[in-house]
């Protein structure tokens, strides 16, 4: 069958399971279009390729399957690519198809539509793969490269750009299906030997688990009861163990407490995490005093600042099973119980000291947290943004497994929970999905409320309204600065809501919160919750 290559493209995704698309179209991207009207798959339609990228992203966080995001030329990339860099930071598989011009005037500069000197090169610079097509047989060769990408390592956004003379050529080329197989390095008998023999031998042993441990849930919840050992998570690690487990010490790697405990640890086992600076949020280098193990995926994680004693280049769960079966399987009297755990009284009096030097401020942002975990239900998953009450809630809000709690870490863009929560919720409709966004931060990407509607799926938006930028505002009192540019005025946001077709409510209470929330998650629809700080209660 003969079609243009921008059909072919789609026939492609819709072959390997890619059965929704965020974008919006455009002069440029028509060809990919043409192909949608016939195809078996999903678009929906943005206000901003921003919130494009930022959608695919929530997509593929809570189902952990990738979509796909369509962008024109020079502009639609340039758009995106916010959004691209969060999902690069945070191990997201997006894939993004974009249209280029014709290859005629690649690098002439002669000013044709959306030129960019070498986009494919631009791109290359965010993205973790970017590729430029220049037949139907490359769509299909670099589109494969794409896929297999995702599954082979540590997942990064990948990017496909087509020009505009290449979608418009015939092709009858079929659509297959790639193999789908996963391609993970798996440890060495070496590796593992040696990271067994430092925990065995261990006396103060904990573990710090990020977000390649989210499915070694079961072979850490072993772990930590065979060693006896406390165990920290990192805001993408959050719910690898349960919050009320008595191992967990929760996401508290930015508390004196806590770093304090890591440095007197002999031992401490490193499980897919980066360790960076916005883990911690105090310094770029974690303070170890004792031996490191590192578990992970990518392996320019084991030959970064941290120089670990023992590297096991492997995913986490298939390292984990190995350890765990390695101790399991010496006798009793050879594997050292350390007990350090319950030596140091658990791990309660930690929480304890980190909850009793809170602030009112932050107090008035726990009583909300509280609220919004009580409206939810079990499996309810909240997408937060880059604010105040969401940098608490890495260590406050409980969850009991991981996939509950999003939160932009790495690269830490404003405007990401609005547009992530909505493709999350177009994922798992099934799923309670709320965002909680800042009253800065919901601006950045206020009008993918439209697409909200349009889609009309219940969808609680929640707004912590302080009246301020306001980490940065403290920041500047903390530092001597004047405070310019932290103060801004807000719109009405119920009357905003109302405008865009939404239900709205204003909120001064955690019981009206909980209420309104509920209340929320049975409209057809989203609902946009101001909470108004300054009279939350504490």
């Amino acid at each position: 069958m003969s079609r243009n290559v921008g059909g072919y493209l789609v026939e492609l995704l819709v072959a390997n399971d890619i059965d929704t698309v965020f974008g919006i179209p455009g002069v440029h991207n028509l060809e990919l279009y043409r192909g949608l009207t016939s195809a078996n798959i999903r678009h929906v339609l943005v206000r901003h390729e921003q919130g494009a990228g930022f959608a695919a992203d929530g997509f593929a966080r809570l189902s952990g399957r990738p979509a796909a995001a369509f962008v024109i030329s020079g502009p639609g990339l340039t758009n995106i690519m916010t959004a691209v860099a969060q999902a690069y930071s945070d191990s997201v598989p997006l894939l993004v198809v974009a249209s280029a011009p014709a290859r005629a005037t690649f690098g002439k500069q002669w000013g044709v539509l959306h030129e960019l000197y070498d986009q494919a090169a631009l791109a290359a610079g965010v993205f973790g793969i970017a590729r430029s097509a220049r037949s139907a047989e490359d769509v299909r060769d670099h589109l494969r490269l794409c896929l297999a990408s995702f599954r082979t390592g540590r997942p990064r956004p990948a990017y496909l750009e087509i020009p505009l003379d290449v979608l418009t050529e015939t092709t009858t080329l079929e659509a297959h299906r790639f193999e789908g197989t996963p391609l993970l390095p798996q440890a060495s008998a070496d590796q593992i030997g040696a990271a067994v023999r430092l925990l065995s031998q261990a006396a103060r042993p904990l573990i710090i688990a990020g977000g390649g441990a989210r499915r070694a849930g079961a072979e850490l919840h072993r772990l930590v009861e065979t060693l006896d050992c406390p165990l920290v998570t990192t805001a993408a690690g959050k719910g690898v163990l349960a919050d009320s487990h008595p191992a967990n010490l929760g996401t508290s790697l930015p508390y004196r407490p806590i770093q304090q405990l890591i440095f007197d640890a002999d031992v401490v086992l490193a499980v897919g995490t980066e360790l960076g600076e916005t883990d911690m949020y105090f310094t770029t280098k974690l303070p170890l005093g004792g031996l490191l193990i590192r578990v992970d995926v990518d392996p320019v994680k084991l030959s970064d600042q941290y120089a670990a004693d023992v590297c096991v280049w492997s995913d986490a769960r298939s390292a984990l099973h190995s350890i765990n079966h390695a101790l399991g399987s010496r006798t009793q009297d050879a594997v050292t119980r350390t007990g350090w755990r319950t030596a140091i009284g658990g791990v309660a009096k930690f929480r304890s000291e980190i909850e009793s030097s809170l602030d009112s401020k932050t107090r008035a942002q726990w009583s909300a947290l509280r609220a919004i975990k009580s409206a939810l239900p079990w499996d309810g998953v909240v997408f937060s943004d880059m604010t105040q009450i969401a940098y608490f809630g890495n260590y406050a809000y409980p969850v009991d497994n991981p996939g509950q709690w999003f939160h932009p870490s790495g690269y830490g863009t404003l405007g990401f929970a609005l547009p992530a929560a909505l493709g999350a919720k177009i994922s798992s409709p099934a799923r309670a999905v709320i965002a909680l966004a800042g009253d800065f931060g919901l601006q950045f990407t206020q009008a993918e409320l439209m697409t909200a509607v349009e889609v009309a799926l219940s969808l609680p938006i929640v707004v912590w309204n302080n009246s301020a930028l306001g980490q940065i505002r403290d920041d500047m009192v903390a530092a001597g600065i004047p405070q310019l540019g932290v103060i801004g005025r807000n719109p009405d946001f119920v009357a905003l809501g109302a405008a865009y077709g939404a239900e709205s409510y204003r909120v001064h209470d955690a019981a009206a919160l909980t209420e309104a929330i509920r209340t929320a998650l049975s409209h057809a629809g989203p609902t946009l919750i101001e909470v108004v700080a300054s009279s939350f209660d504490k």
